[in-house]
């Protein structure tokens, strides 16, 4: 099972051009999109977007799991994986696996750039996080499986993929606050884009830039518990998915 794990999450890091041109267009989107908004808003845009920028890059490596799990579907390489000496729960667990390091890693990449730019953000608070992005990157591996699980095979899980990603950054405090968010959503939605795991990240580092606090209690229950649950739908979703496959080849 480490094995796979490990060969899963080296797709994402192989191609070093690649994660570079991917860094650069994250550093980019820091300094010229912050910079210039921050011209146009009565407050510094710039110190809020970066942590969404980091919370983004982590959303979309953790994300990439489920490419992965889409094209070994496409290509074979799943179904070599059903053939060795593997339960299919140790499959499933190294894809989440996969998912949790590969966003950890790459969001701390973007970390120790915005250090960089916001000093501020070096403190233990910022440590204590860094396990938390885990946990969210393996609930986000859970929503690439429920991608895979609908979307079947085909193209679709493309248009799937780039509607999920719209929808949950969307609804996230992300790239906009929540005093601007309330005049747009009703009370309900705006309660539910606090729920987000990927706004309580991302509001947890501007916490740490404000007040150099760790972060509270409730946050971290929401956090871990909103992460959790798609952790178990994605493993049952992705354990039906390899189920199917393992007994007729596939989808």
């Amino acid at each position: 099972m480490f094995r796979v794990l490990l060969i899963d999450l080296s797709y994402f890091f192989r191609t070093k051009w690649l994660i570079g041109t991917l860094i650069a267009l994250n550093i980019s989107d820091m300094f010229v999109a912050g910079l210039v908004y921050t011209n146009m808003m009565n407050f510094d845009y710039f110190v809020f977007f970066v942590p969404g920028v980091i919370v983004a890059g982590m959303f979309a490596a953790a994300l990439d799991v489920g490419r992965r799990v889409h094209l070994g579907l496409a290509q074979g390489v799943s179904q070599y994986y059903l053939s060795l000496p593997l339960s299919l729960d140790e499959v499933v667990w190294a894809h989440m696996l996969s998912a949790g390091l590969g966003g950890t890693i790459y969001g701390s990449i973007l970390m120790v750039v915005a250090l960089v730019a916001i000093p501020k953000l070096a403190s233990l608070a910022t440590l204590s996080i860094i396990p938390l992005m885990f946990v969210v990157s393996m609930g986000l591996g859970g929503v690439a499986a429920i991608i895979n699980l609908f979307s079947q095979g085909g193209d679709r899980y493309w248009v799937f993929a780039e509607g999920v990603q719209l929808f949950t950054l969307g609804l996230s405090t992300v790239f906009y606050p929540i005093s601007v968010i309330g005049t747009v959503f009703p009370s309900g939605v705006t309660q539910g884009i606090l729920l987000n795991p990927l706004s309580e990240i991302a509001d947890s580092l501007r916490q740490v830039i404000s007040t150099g606090s760790f972060l509270s209690a409730e946050s971290f229950a929401i956090v871990v518990g909103t992460s959790l649950l798609l952790m178990v739908i994605g493993f049952v979703c992705y354990r039906h998915v390899f189920s199917k496959v393992w007994e007729i080849g596939k989808l």
